[in-house]
């Protein structure tokens, strides 16, 4: 908020080359009362800027890499030929699962908001909503929740989406110095009892029951 300075009025409304200087010696004035349209031309240039004195910018178009952008933590290698390495019942232990087994470092954070979004296809198989044989009643339908930690802490998180589609997540918040560690995480809706758990021989045959792919993330730190 700008506090202006008091003064007198002056004769015949002359201007007096002092005022500038009492404008900033005046109680919590500073440069940051002048407009930029006020300030010199270039005045604030990559010359006059450290390194990221004000941002911070990570990015990764296809996260994880190593595989394509598909989550690769809870990949069943014995998924139905057909189908992704996806998540299916034989290895998903419930809960909530990373999304890659390591973690994202935002390395040389200065301190202050983090700004950071991930978006990815997520697929949770309507196949797990049926109610058994004969399917006479009410269908519960699974979702894919996506989930932020940083530095253990919850960003944020969300149920997401239902059968197929594209699920965003995003949040922010305020972080001290140093190096952030990232974990992007997701959950899956339990199975029922009566959900099948493969679709026969031949080998691989479990049935999906999960997956994430085409996965990306945007992190921003504001530091001024």
């Amino acid at each position: 908020m700008k506090h202006w300075t008091t003064r007198q009025a002056s004769a015949s409304n002359t201007v007096s080359p002092d005022l500038l200087n009492k404008e900033f010696t005046a109680d919590r004035s500073s440069i940051t009362t002048l407009s930029r349209e006020q300030v010199p031309a270039n005045f604030i240039d990559e010359t006059r800027l450290e390194d990221y004195a004000l941002h911070q910018v990570w990015e990764d178009r296809l996260y994880p890499n190593s595989s394509g952008g598909q989550q690769n933590a809870d990949a069943d290698p014995d998924a139905f030929v057909d189908t992704w390495r996806a998540s299916t019942q034989q290895v998903h232990a419930g809960g909530w699962t990373n999304i890659n087994t390591q973690p994202i470092t935002l390395s040389g954070f200065k301190g202050g908001s983090l700004y950071f979004e991930y978006g990815a296809n997520v697929f949770a198989y309507t196949y797990f909503q049926y109610t058994g044989d004969p399917n006479d009643r009410p269908g519960a339908p699974n979702y894919v929740a996506l989930r932020i930690l940083v530095n253990g802490i919850t960003l944020v998180e969300r149920r997401g989406v239902s059968g197929i589609g594209r699920s965003r997540i995003f949040g922010s918040a305020n972080f001290p110095p140093g190096d952030l560690t990232v974990f992007l995480q997701f959950k899956l809706t339990d199975p029922s009892t009566d959900s099948a758990k493969n679709s026969g021989d031949p080998a691989p045959n479990n049935i999906m029951y999960g997956h994430l792919f085409s996965g990306r993330y945007l992190a921003i730190g504001r530091y001024r």
